[in-house]
């Protein structure tokens, strides 16, 4: 047995979210027009049935916005910053 202490979960994802950030790591999921007015105090009004994509990053801070997902990940690579999957 080693005296190390224990580590909890919230180390383990510490470490993991300060890794993400280093490498620059995102994820992109669809959003409501009420979303974007959350995360992005100053957009314009937009149509309740536009179709939305936000970019944002480990700590679910808003990136970028995009009309589609493939514009969202074109923002992305434009930036070098590396999408991952969130389940």
């Amino acid at each position: 047995m080693t005296d190390s202490p224990a580590h909890d979960g919230d180390d383990i994802y510490d470490g993991l979210e300060s890794i993400m950030l280093e490498r620059r790591m995102a994820y992109i999921r669809q959003v409501s027009v009420e979303d974007v007015s959350n995360m992005f105090p100053e957009a314009p009004d937009l149509p309740q049935d536009q179709e939305l994509w936000a970019l944002l990053d480990v700590q679910g801070q808003p990136i970028a916005l995009a009309n589609s997902e493939s514009a969202a990940k074109l923002s992305a690579m434009r930036h070098d910053i590396e999408t991952v999957s969130v389940h």
